[in-house]
């Protein structure tokens, strides 16, 4: 089940410098602090479907070990070249490898498969220490778009579609929730209105980073204080893993589709 992007596909979302956008500034923040308070800051974690190698980084500069694998063949940010390897499939790591991952991300990554479903499945098989996985989607089957069927998506997500995904993996769903509301109207405006979004990303340049960190700042508040279940452009979900009956959840976080209030325990 293939998931890579085409040559013409990694330009177009990857440019040099595309790290400086606030929606990889903003989610990579998000994420930071969602794999400390779920996974752990000690998590071993692999990162499916990398990319470059943007989320990798940060989070090793975060003090967290992470490693990616990219099916296409990328180019890896020079930082984490030896940290993430492109044109291998996770399933194609030695079996000791595989032993070593408590966790993995799959950073809007299932959107593109068609059996979603079968494709977790088939992954969680091959990583049998693994106890957590953290998914991140485009969101709100209503924003479909242009942009959409430019990136071979197949659906978009709702919190109910992921809470769903639970059963197939026979998961706990620890956490669902709608991130970027902020951006909700835009989207909307862009699928309905004028029909057409933008495709091709570009890398802020200049006074522009300040810009895109102001506005990632906004997203990043954004994230903390509305509801999860106010739509939003992207959704997140925690699952932790039932391993000889077991859930593997961390003791003291949990966090509804309604609320991120991380009560202890």
């Amino acid at each position: 089940m293939a998931t890579e992007f085409s040559d013409d596909q990694f330009d177009q979302a990857y440019p040099d410098g595309i790290e400086n956008h606030w929606w990889n500034l903003a989610r990579n923040s998000i994420l930071a602090n969602v794999v400390k308070n779920f996974a752990g800051a000690g998590a071993v974690i692999l990162d499916v479907g990398c990319g470059r190698g943007f989320v990798v980084e940060y989070l090793r500069d975060q003090g967290i070990d992470c490693t990616g694998v990219e099916l296409a063949k990328a180019q890896p940010l020079v930082s984490v070249r030896d940290h993430v390897r492109v044109g291998i499939d996770a399933w194609d790591l030695s079996p000791a490898e595989r032993m070593r991952y408590n966790t993995i991300l799959l950073l809007d990554v299932i959107e593109h498969i068609p059996d979603s479903a079968a494709f977790l499945r088939h992954l969680c098989d091959g990583f049998l220490n693994l106890s957590h996985l953290i998914i991140t989607v485009p969101a709100c089957q209503e924003l479909w778009s242009n942009y959409d069927e430019c990136y071979g998506h197949c659906r978009r997500y709702s919190l109910e579609m992921l809470k769903n995904t639970s059963v197939a993996l026979g998961a706990d769903c620890i956490s669902a929730s709608y991130f970027f509301h902020l951006t909700y109207p835009v989207c909307w405006i862009a699928a309905h209105l004028a029909k057409k979004r933008e495709t091709t990303l570009h890398a802020p340049q200049g006074i522009a980073k300040w810009l895109h960190k102001l506005i990632s700042w906004a997203m990043i508040f954004d994230y903390h204080t509305l509801p999860g279940c106010v739509p939003g452009m992207s959704a997140l979900a925690c699952f932790s893993l039932n391993r000889n009956g077991h859930s593997m959840s961390r003791i003291g976080w949990r966090c509804s589709a309604n609320s991120r209030d991380k009560n202890k325990e």
